[in-house]
């Protein structure tokens, strides 16, 4: 098990790009310009300046976004040894990678965005499922491959492909987290864990799904069990509610699913979700050294991006400023 001690070099060096991150100030000031170039401008005086001036045009904003957040990854390696907590955060890349490979392959269509943020490149992906057994991809994504295909071919169910997938990278995600015995790292899993399931459950139930179903798309590592969901899955949203009045999530789930039931849309309660998930990561704000800077540090740049992007496409679509700011997530510093 890695000490604190370990997390000297880097987390001095997360300390200062800390000062660097996007206060809520900054995000302010980007979220009310005029648009999309006048966005782009407010940004030019962050850590995001040098590629935007490199930028043909403003629809290559998300190759700004990647840029910057491959430098962080890269700056983070060289930092210190416990890559293991990077992949953490990187490893869902790399099943989504996957995901459109697969459904490219089923549907004829090559229409998929990669994400390059990722462990193993596409490419290479792409090359094991058109049958190169000499691809160079990790044996997890070659089992999560077969095991996807298989429960598609049985079922004709291209939900299949991502309950499958899903359940395979939280597999990889507690395999990490349970080789680290970080304390922090496996507390943060097991609340991504129990809100995932907690949307799949809702999200199901609003669509008429059945417990089959349910049963093939809950992942591991919450604290939540399977059992759990079962039962409130035949019950009420009040039900609900009701069962985890006396939990951490108990105002994103009475907040969030009564949105959701009043409105039809998930987006209030995925919102309180990020906004949980960045209040437990921000506890490597108030560490001077640990394991608790770096997946602090990485989920609050992987927060940035997001409300970059929601600014982005905003501004892109002529979106009033205030219908914006509604979708927003809170920062980290």
């Amino acid at each position: 098990m890695a000490k604190d001690t370990d997390f000297l070099y880097v987390s001095a060096r997360i300390k200062y790009l800390e000062t660097k991150l996007l206060g809520k100030n900054d995000i302010e000031r980007i979220l009310e310009a005029p648009g999309i170039e006048d966005a782009l401008k407010a940004l030019s005086d962050s850590e995001y300046g040098s590629d935007i001036a490199e930028m043909e045009n403003v629809y290559e904003f998300e190759k700004v976004l990647d840029k910057s957040m491959l430098r962080t990854i890269k700056t983070l390696k060289e930092s210190f040894k416990n890559h293991e907590i990077i992949t953490f955060f990187t490893l869902k890349n790399d099943f989504h990678n996957l995901k459109v490979i697969i459904k490219a392959m089923i549907s004829g269509s090559d229409n998929g965005f990669f994400s390059r943020l990722c462990e193993t490149p596409p490419e290479e992906i792409k090359k094991y499922v058109e049958g190169e057994t000499s691809a160079n991809i990790p044996d997890s994504l070659k089992e999560a491959y077969h095991k996807a295909i298989e429960a598609f071919e049985s079922t004709k169910d291209p939900q299949q492909i991502d309950f499958v997938l899903d359940q395979a990278l939280f597999e990889e995600m507690g395999k990490i987290a349970g080789n680290s015995r970080d304390a922090f790292l496996k507390e943060y899993l097991t609340a991504l864990s129990d809100l995932t399931n907690i949307k799949t459950m809702v999200r199901l139930k609003k669509i008429d799904g059945d417990i089959r179903t349910l049963d093939s798309a809950l992942v591991s590592g919450g604290s939540l069990p399977k059992e759990f969901f079962k039962e409130k899955f035949l019950e009420s949203s009040q039900s609900l509610i009701e069962a985890l009045n006396n939990t951490p999530y108990q105002q994103i789930v009475e907040e969030g699913i009564t949105q959701w039931d009043l409105t039809g849309s998930p987006s209030v309660f995925e919102k309180l979700v990020d906004n949980y998930m960045i209040s437990l990561a921000r506890r490597g704000l108030y560490k001077p050294f640990g394991s608790e800077t770096v997946i602090g540090y990485l989920a609050a740049r992987e927060n940035e991006i997001k409300l970059l992007r929601i600014i982005m496409v905003g501004k892109i679509n002529g979106i009033p400023s205030d219908m914006i700011r509604e979708r927003l997530r809170d920062v980290y510093v």
